[in-house]
């Protein structure tokens, strides 16, 4: 989906490839152009969600349940136009030692708004 500085609650979606069901944290990690990064996290952040069912996204195509996470963006997420990056990663601090996965740093663009 097409995304524009300012815009909120649209759905952005990024696709791991591996099962987050047993999670304990999802954190998606943005870089914007100028090189800075700004950390979303299921637990600072509810929204972030690995959903339990499949969908079929116009963009990514068909998203199997639990393997790609999403969260409604708001007015503030992204604030620069250009060419972004982001890295998702699983957290499940109930195994001994915690399982951490990251998935492949995605680049995405983000288009000036009106």
């Amino acid at each position: 989906m097409p995304i524009s500085t300012g815009e909120s609650n649209k759905l952005f979606r990024v696709a791991t490839n591996f099962d987050m069901s047993s999670s304990t944290d999802l954190q998606l990690d943005f870089i914007d152009p100028n090189g800075l990064t700004s950390t979303l996290t299921s637990s600072t952040t509810p929204q972030v969600t690995a959903p339990a069912v499949t969908v079929n996204d116009p963009d990514l195509g068909t998203l199997s349940a639990n393997t790609y996470m999403q969260f409604p963006t708001i007015s503030t997420t992204f604030t620069v136009a250009g060419t972004w990056k982001v890295c998702p990663t699983y957290i499940n601090t109930g195994t001994t030692p915690d399982s951490i996965y990251e998935g492949s740093v995605v680049t995405f663009t983000v288009s000036e708004g009106c």
